[in-house]
């Protein structure tokens, strides 16, 4: 069973390591509490950011989805100015093509439509074939390409802002 919930403060240790997952990094225990800290400072921010858990078995984080009003550096694309954004989306290797990305997608794409009522959209996502085949699959069209420190980014961006339909996982909100 999958269960989407709204995040609590005390998941933020596991999401933070399904994100490290994703990102080929790791967190030394020490630094983990600094981690949780500062990410607690946007997580606690509900004016700006909504996060939501894809759970399996009542407790078993395999995922998670960030997104609100877009930050300063993720604005502007070819020249135009965006309003929201999912900034993170990260799924555990072995649940990813399940459905678990696009579910925690579109409730959190729901949620910002309903909170936020953006005139448009934006993702900037990392560049990998398996991603951009995920946003065109939700409709984005690919913008441009931009360096954020030492990586490139391609921006995927929505004019037509729908809600989308719900699904026959479990969701908590």
């Amino acid at each position: 069973k999958i269960t989407i919930r709204k995040a609590a403060v005390s998941d933020l240790p596991n999401m933070l390591r399904i994100m490290d997952e994703a990102l080929e990094s790791s967190t030394i225990d020490d630094e983990m509490e600094q981690r949780v800290e500062r990410w607690s400072a946007k997580f606690n921010n509900k004016l700006q950011f909504v996060f939501y858990v894809a759970e399996v078995d009542d407790e078993n984080l395999v995922g998670w989805c960030r997104g609100g009003q877009t930050i300063e550096c993720h604005q502007t694309v070819a020249p135009q100015i965006y309003d929201c954004e999912i900034q993170n989306i990260f799924i555990r290797q072995q649940y990813q093509r399940r459905g678990i990305g696009r579910e925690l997608w579109k409730i959190v794409w729901n949620d910002i439509l309903l909170i936020f009522h953006p005139k448009n959209f934006v993702v900037w996502s990392v560049d990998k074939e398996q991603a951009h085949r995920f946003y065109l699959s939700l409709g984005g069209v690919q913008a441009e390409k931009s360096k954020f420190g030492e990586y490139f980014q391609t921006a995927f961006i929505w004019s037509d802002l729908k809600p989308f339909e719900f699904t026959n996982f479990l969701i908590f909100k």
